[in-house]
C-alpha cells in the first residue's frame, strides 16, 4: 500500500496540486536532520493541508506518516474516506469522545518508527487566524518519547479556504521550525502551548491574531486534538 500511495502521490496528487498551487518549503533541514519518528503539527486552513504537508516532508517521513483526521468529517462518506486513506494515509479519531483507543494505536505507530501529522486546532479556521491548540499532539509526543516538529502553512487560506469549492491559483509556503521536546516541568497543556507559540512565531505578523472560539463550529468536543 505504501508503494501504491507513493505512486499516486508522485504521478497524480502532487502534479494536480502544482497545477494551481506553487509550493515552497522553508527550513526542511530541521526535518532532514531528525533521527527517528516525530509528531508534525501545523495550522489548519484548508481541506488540502494534509496533501501540502505530505509533499513538504522528505520521502522517508512522507511514506511512513499517518494524518490524523476527525472521524465525523471526511470519514462520513465512504468514498472520501477511502480516497484520504489511499492518498495520505488518513487515520480517523472521533471528536465526541472515545478517542483513547485511537490515541493508544497512534502511540504504537510512533514506537514502530512511524510519524504522525496532526492539526492541533482540531478544525479548519474560518477567519485564517490560528486557533488554540488542543492537547492531543502533546499527549502523543510525550507518552511516546518523540519530538514535535512545528510548521506553518501560509497561502492555503487564499487558495482553498473552507467556504470555497474551487481552488484559486496561488503560492503556498510551508515553514518548519526546529524539533521541540518537553521540558522537565512540562505537562501536556504547557507543552502544546509552547508549540503553539512557535507556530505563531513562524507565521510572523499573521500569528498574532487568534481564531475566535465560536468562529468555526464543531460537531462535538475535540479535547484529544
Amino acid at each position: 500500500m505504501r508503494r501504491v500511495r507513493a505512486a499516486l502521490q508522485s504521478s497524480l496528487m502532487f502534479p494536480a496540486l502544482s497545477s494551481f498551487c506553487r509550493l515552497t518549503v522553508r527550513n526542511r533541514q530541521h526535518v532532514e536532520d531528525l533521527d527517528g519518528p516525530a509528531v508534525f503539527v501545523a495550522n489548519h486552513v484548508s481541506a488540502l493541508d494534509a496533501v501540502v504537508m505530505a509533499e513538504a516532508l522528505p520521502p522517508r517521513y512522507r511514506h511512513r506518516s499517518v494524518v490524523v483526521a476527525a472521524a465525523d468529517s471526511i470519514f462520513k462518506r465512504k468514498w472520501e474516506a477511502r480516497l484520504a486513506q489511499v492518498t495520505v494515509d488518513a487515520f480517523p479519531i472521533p471528536r465526541g469522545g472515545g478517542a483513547r483507543p485511537h490515541l493508544e494505536y497512534l502511540k504504537q505507530l510512533l514506537e514502530r518508527k512511524w510519524s504522525v501529522i496532526i492539526f492541533p486546532e482540531g478544525r479548519l479556521t474560518a477567519t485564517g487566524a490560528i486557533g488554540t491548540f488542543r492537547k492531543g499532539a502533546a499527549i502523543l509526543a510525550m507518552d511516546a518519547g518523540v519530538p514535535i516538529v512545528p510548521a506553518y502553512v501560509e497561502g492555503m487560506y487564499e487558495v482553498l479556504p473552507r467556504f470555497r469549492r474551487v481552488p484559486r491559483p496561488g503560492h503556498v509556503t510551508v515553514s518548519f521550525g526546529p524539533p521541540v521536546s518537553p521540558e522537565p516541568d512540562d505537562d501536556y497543556g504547557s507543552f502544546i502551548a509552547r508549540v503553539e507559540s512557535i507556530v505563531r512565531l513562524l507565521a510572523g505578523p499573521k500569528g498574532v491574531a487568534v481564531e475566535p472560539p465560536g468562529a468555526s463550529r464543531s460537531e462535538g468536543p475535540n479535547y484529544w486534538y
